[in-house]
């Protein structure tokens, strides 16, 4: 029978050295979370998002370095730079004229930044 609206766990033993696991339960306590479940949940979360963000700014951060990124970003704000100008003056009662003209027969190469980003996933995490 599905849950609805409930929360599963998943039950678990975890050995801390005893430093860190004072540490956390002085830092729990001061926190004010519920309990030290909730706070090492919490903790564990925080940690598993920070490493998903890290990932993805990774996948980010080798366009800088991308040739062919860089042609495609530019090609495209080339395509629409006139466009992005006219959007900054005030609006006149003629539709605009001019659209972007981009080679449909010469699609835009998918470079390794775009796969990279395109693959950056979080980490995978057991369910609770």
């Amino acid at each position: 029978m599905p849950e609805t609206g409930a929360k599963r766990y998943q039950n678990t033993t975890v050995r801390l050295p005893r430093h860190v696991y004072e540490q956390a339960k002085t830092v729990a306590v001061q926190s004010q979370a519920s309990s030290f479940n909730e706070f090492v949940v919490e903790a564990i979360e925080e940690k598993v998002r920070r490493l998903a963000e890290a990932e993805i700014d990774e996948a980010f951060a080798q366009m800088a370095n991308d040739a062919d990124y860089q042609r495609n970003s530019v090609t495209l704000a080339q395509a629409f730079e006139k466009s992005d100008w006219e959007a900054l003056e005030p609006a006149s009662p003629e539709p605009a004229r001019w659209m972007p003209v981009i080679d449909l027969a010469k699609p835009l190469k998918k470079s390794s930044s775009d796969k990279a980003a395109a693959n950056a996933r979080p980490p995978k995490t057991r369910s609770r």
